[in-house]
């Protein structure tokens, strides 16, 4: 599985830098994800992040002035799991995301697949404090 196979499963993406988001969606596409998105504002997705709609995501953690963590937030109560993208440094992501892997931007877009399908093998799960 060094690419990825994602036959079948859905793969949300929130990115809001369109060459990014492009070449993400496209490469997810190329290895059988049927893929949501890209949406370039976390909260135009959020009717998307349950678990009967979606099997992974990817998240840009900036998205124009907004960042992705209500959406990491839902992601994490249906158990779905997700990678974030980050140009800042690894500090700018909350704590209680500490499990959640984290690619440094810019991202090239020919490795998400295989990101997806790891972080879909492990089965990542963090905790949302009460």
């Amino acid at each position: 599985m060094s690419q990825g196979n994602l036959t079948g499963r859905k793969v949300l993406v929130v990115e809001d830098n369109y060459l990014q988001a492009k070449t993400i969606a496209e490469a997810l596409a190329d290895h059988g994800a049927e893929v949501l998105g890209p949406f370039p504002a976390p909260e135009e997705c959020l009717p998307y992040c349950v678990r009967d709609q979606i099997d992974a995501a990817v998240l840009d953690v900036k998205v124009g002035e907004a960042d992705s963590f209500p959406v990491a937030d839902r992601l994490v109560r249906e158990d779905i799991p997700f990678i974030f993208l980050t140009g800042y440094d690894r500090n700018i992501i909350p704590r209680r995301f500490k499990g959640v892997p984290h690619y440094l931007k810019p991202f090239v877009g020919q490795d998400a697949p295989a990101a997806v399908a790891l972080v879909m093998a492990l089965r990542r799960r963090t905790r949302v404090p009460d």
